[in-house]
């Protein structure tokens, strides 16, 4: 560390837990505010198909946003940290804005969902995606998908949640040494668990609402704030202050555009355009693909469109989250841009070691933004900081706990046990399951403390099931149906081949094993598409052994009380 930084101290006092205390008194009176009124199953599920289709815009891209954005993205602008041991300096290497190489397949993919996808869901009484595979598939078809795509969320969500309790154990590390990333995951699953499990998807959506106020301007004030800090002392090698500084220092992590195929050879190009850093191609093909499942198959957040009055809502809460979400990755990635010119010019002296809890000594960039939170932001504003980290990590986790209780209840508990006759006995089942599911989720985060990187963990670990899932909805969307035996199998081979690849990619994530990698890296954005042709593939192979049976397809507009 250099000499002449003195390291800042890092403090959270009685004013920031006042701001803390506060906001999570307010997202518990929403939860509630929402229960009132509640009186059955479609109440708890669906808002009673009663929910403004702005407040749905907004809930979607809170959900879409959660800790591993406002975090996770600005450590891959900063790019990746290293500790020399003899030196005692930090070095970062890496950085960029290759994210916004994405943006083209998130907003592409959302209008094929407002076109294509949506009007399913409004042919009769649908609680999950699930029930358009019994329609088309039969029962055991959507007790598959249903399973694999509760593993998915547990995994996906699991790793938010580990994320979100990042800021918790450092604000926690200045108050209680003893305090613990376990402690923390456990707050966070408790706090969100609590309203979820009271007002259900009204109270989801409307504190998402809140919290993406919460989070954006925690964004925007540390966008601002930052540059801010770069005069005088801190300005510039070349004398620039404030943004002229960051444009100045920061020219090698503001690459933006990258086409792939870097390389010599044929086969150089190719690693490049899939395992290399994100480009326009992986936005454009998988990057489509991937949203469209992530929000027209995925009940993470086809739930909160299936709350919408009406079709024509749920295609503007679609379409408003496309306008939206470019603007705000933008946000989070200048953010990351402005924290490496900050800790270039003052020196890599964090005040607070940036180290992961399960492994002492190695630095990970994914701490670098909330300890400059706690160590160089005045107080009450640090408090709202907080406040905005944990609005942008608790609408990802409420969002899954209400998720997957609905999915529990309704494609799994429900079809095999039939409905209970009693409405109030149902909504006690239902915050039952979602209890269950905030089990689920702590045991994925404290498992997700151990591994690295977080952002590609997250959606690697939700990859694992979601081209399956993808492959399995876009033969049906083709075939309308089919029998059951060939979609369960291709479910269950994309599954198995999509963990083999994995494996092969990082032969370490199994116990005790340390050999090198059997193939060369194939990016996340990449592997729902990979699932999907497996599963696809698998399907048509079969398909000719069996015969459809009469029935119902994928649109019939008989729904499910």
């Amino acid at each position: 560390m250099p000499e002449s930084a003195a390291a800042p101290i890092a403090s959270f006092g009685a004013l920031d837990w006042g701001v803390l205390v506060l906001y999570l008194m307010v997202m518990t009176a929403v939860g509630l505010w929402a229960r009132l009124g509640q009186t059955s199953k479609r109440d708890f599920f669906l808002g009673g198909r009663d929910l403004p289709w702005w407040v749905v815009g907004l809930s979607i891209v809170a959900t879409e946003t959660s800790a591993l954005t406002f975090i996770g993205i600005p450590a891959a602008a900063f790019g990746g940290l290293a500790y020399d041991e003899a030196t005692r300096t930090f070095s970062v290497s890496g950085g960029n804005m290759h994210w916004m190489m994405l943006m083209s397949g998130y907003v592409l993919g959302r209008v094929i969902i407002a076109w294509r996808i949506i009007p399913l869901y409004f042919k009769g009484e649908v609680y999950t995606p699930y029930q358009l595979l019994s329609r088309a598939f039969g029962q055991r078809a959507r007790y598959t998908g249903s399973i694999l795509q509760l593993i998915g969320i547990s995994l996906g969500a699991g790793v938010r949640v580990y994320v979100t309790a990042i800021p918790i154990f450092v604000i926690g590390q200045t108050i209680a040494p003893g305090w613990t990333i376990w402690h923390s995951i456990l707050l966070i699953i408790i706090v969100a668990l609590a309203y979820t499990a009271m007002g259900g998807i009204k109270a989801v959506v409307w504190t998402e609402m809140i919290q993406y106020f919460i989070y954006v301007g925690g964004g925007l004030f540390a966008l601002f704030y930052i540059p801010s800090l770069l005069h005088g002392d801190l300005a510039a090698p070349n004398g620039a202050e404030g943004w002229a500084a960051v444009a100045s220092v920061s020219k090698e992590h503001m690459e933006w555009f990258n086409l792939g195929f870097a390389g010599d050879t044929i086969g150089a190009r190719f690693k490049d355009l899939f395992g290399g850093p994100y480009n326009l191609w992986m936005g454009l093909i998988p990057g489509t693909l991937g949203i469209v499942l992530a929000f027209g198959f995925d009940q993470l957040n086809v739930q909160r469109l299936l709350g919408c009055r009406d079709m024509k809502d749920s295609r503007k809460a679609m379409l408003m989250s496309a306008a939206m979400i470019v603007p705000q990755f933008l946000l989070f990635l200048l953010i990351g841009v402005a924290l490496y010119a900050y800790y270039k010019i003052n020196g890599f002296n964090f005040g607070v070691d940036p180290w992961k809890p399960s492994e002492p000594g190695k630095p990970v960039s994914d701490y670098v933004f909330p300890i400059f939170i706690v160590t160089k932001i005045p107080t009450v504003l640090k408090g709202f900081m907080i406040a905005a980290i944990l609005a942008a990590a608790m609408s990802s986790v409420s969002a899954a706990l209400s998720a997957m209780g609905s999915m529990i209840t309704m494609d799994i508990y429900r079809p095999l046990r039939g409905a209970l006759a009693d409405a109030k006995a149902e909504m006690t089942l239902s915050r039952i399951m979602t209890g269950v599911s905030a089990l689920a989720l702590g045991l994925v985060a404290w498992a997700a403390s151990f591994g690295s990187e977080v952002i590609s963990l997250a959606f690697t670990l939700a990859g694992l099931t979601g081209g399956g899932i993808l492959g399995v909805f876009a033969y049906g969307m083709i075939h309308k149906k089919g029998h059951e035996a060939p979609v369960i199998a291709g479910l269950l081979v994309s599954l198995t081949f999509m963990l083999a690849l994995n494996l092969g990619m990082n032969p370490s994530l199994l116990p005790g094993v340390e050999a090198e990698a059997l193939i060369w890296k194939i990016q996340w954005p990449w592997h729902p598409m990979i699932g999907m042709i497996v599963c696809m593939a698998t399907i048509y192979a079969l398909r000719p052994f069996f015969t459809t049976p009469e029935g119902r397809d994928i649109g019939d507009a008989e729904g499910e009380e």
